[in-house]
């Protein structure tokens, strides 16, 4: 099967910075873990942070694989996880079905700088300005009207 979503991975200092785009399947989350588990920091104490704020959702085969990645992430040295989803449903949809952790392994946020804020907190500093993916997000941000001029132009018939 194809693979469908869009995703980078970068790693600064010990923080593994992974931002996603789009609808993934189940074959895309696969190959997106696999990249974690091929360029995570392990040999230290590490976390993650996961800008998701293009991401156009999952189903639910997919988001059920979390689990098992996050639970891989946490048995090698994972700290903690923040993740930013702006929009309130697909947080929801996304904290019920990827596990249940404390919000002390795995946070949401609403905005980038608030992530990295708890992250420096938790001791592993690092601010919106080095995040490495800001082309990938502009790049994949989906389009609406007002993206493309406005509103479409639409016509209406009228019958008398």
């Amino acid at each position: 099967m194809k693979i469908h979503g869009e995703w980078e991975i970068s790693v600064i200092r010990q923080i593994l910075i992974r931002s996603t785009a789009g609808v993934f399947n189940r074959e895309g989350t696969l190959a997106v873990f696999q990249e974690t588990q091929e360029k995570a920091p392990i040999q230290a104490p590490w976390v993650g942070l996961t800008n998701a704020e293009n991401w156009e959702m999952s189903g639910a085969e997919s988001l059920q694989l979390f689990p098992s990645m996050r639970e891989w992430a946490f048995a090698h040295q994972c700290q903690a996880l923040a993740v930013v989803v702006p929009s309130e449903l697909k947080k929801k949809i996304h904290q019920t079905q990827t596990g249940i952790f404390s919000k002390d392994q795995v946070a949401y946020f609403t905005r980038l700088d608030a992530a990295c804020e708890w992250l420096t907190q938790k001791g592993f500093r690092i601010s919106p300005e080095e995040y490495p993916h800001a082309e990938f997000i502009r790049r994949t941000k989906p389009q609406t009207p007002d993206d493309l001029g406005g509103t479409p132009n639409v016509q209406s018939k009228v019958l008398l």
